[in-house]
């Protein structure tokens, strides 16, 4: 049974649930921002070419003394950061699931609890959203440890030749490439080198056509002419086929195991951050939140 009570009720858990998921995204997003910013310091501080045309660093053993000081500090800088971003991505989750948990405790026996759902469905996606939008999704990089390079050679003294060996080891990590972006990253990037094409269509896919997808869904529930819409509702079930996402969870996943498997001599890693794991998220909720609206609609109609 409905009564104005249960209904304020549901819409005050929702409202709460919004602001605490976009609350905790904001902090994540944050965090996880300033650890793309130290890590990249980092990598930066032991760069190869700061590193090999360093004369310093060829002479004095000292010299990496200070660098690998000055980089540890950054490095653990980021560290904190990114388990600060972590922990608000923890909250994130723990509120999305007692979200969940409420609206089947007070409202599994409600005669609108398909619609319930699917509005909780897509107040999850919208927050999964915005949290995958915004935060860095792959962080890729390659570097040589401990790189050696030989330089001998023998030196002609006239009656003799000596042996010179001025081989060097630069101990550490010496970074070649380090890559750290989300996808609204990628396409402020993008429109920066004037790829307008791509830019665009990454920026369309990826997070209009989701909002378009979530309006269009609530539109669906509370708009008695768009649940009479054939147009909206071909559009909203066909709308999954232009998003983007299966191709970035594809590009992830490639990108990943490539360099995971590089054996160029040189150390390659690449590790899939919060980003990905949110916009996951986002296509689950909003592709399951269809079966609730759908159920919601037949409900309301027989």
């Amino acid at each position: 049974m409905t009564t104005p009570k249960t209904n304020r009720f549901f819409i005050l858990m929702t409202f709460v649930y919004l602001i605490a998921g976009l609350t905790s995204t904001y902090f994540m997003v944050k965090n996880a921002q300033a650890y793309n910013k130290q890590k990249t310091q980092y990598t930066e501080t032991l760069n190869f070419q700061d590193r090999l045309l360093n004369a310093r660093e060829w002479m004095f053993a000292s010299e990496w003394d200070k660098k690998r000081v000055e980089a540890d500090k950054i490095f653990a800088e980021a560290r904190v950061n990114y388990t600060l971003a972590k922990r608000w991505g923890y909250l994130n989750a723990a509120v999305l699931v007692i979200y969940l948990i409420l609206i089947l405790l007070f409202f599994r026996v409600n005669s609108l609890f398909y619609k319930k759902m699917s509005i909780g469905f897509i107040s999850i996606a919208f927050v999964c959203l915005v949290a995958g939008i915004f935060t860095p999704m792959l962080e890729i990089d390659a570097f040589s440890k401990n790189l050696e390079i030989p330089l001998k050679t023998k030196v002609n003294l006239g009656i003799t030749k000596v042996n010179v060996d001025l081989s060097k080891t630069f101990e550490g990590r010496m970074y070649f490439y380090y890559q750290n972006k989300s996808i609204t990253g990628l396409i402020e990037l993008l429109f920066q080198k004037k790829n307008w094409i791509v830019g665009g269509a990454i920026l369309a896919f990826s997070v209009l056509v989701p909002l378009v997808k979530l309006i269009f869904s609530l539109l669906l529930l509370f708009s008695g002419i768009a649940r009479n819409s054939d147009w909206i509702k071909r559009l909203i079930s066909s709308i999954g086929k232009w998003s983007m996402a299966d191709v970035f969870v594809a590009a992830i996943f490639l990108a990943y195991l490539s360099f995971q498997n590089m054996n160029s001599g040189i150390n390659t890693e690449s590790n899939p951050l919060l980003g990905a794991y949110f916009f996951l998220a986002y296509c689950l909720f909003s592709i399951s939140s269809t079966y609730f609206i759908q159920a919601s609609i037949k409900r309301e109609l027989y």
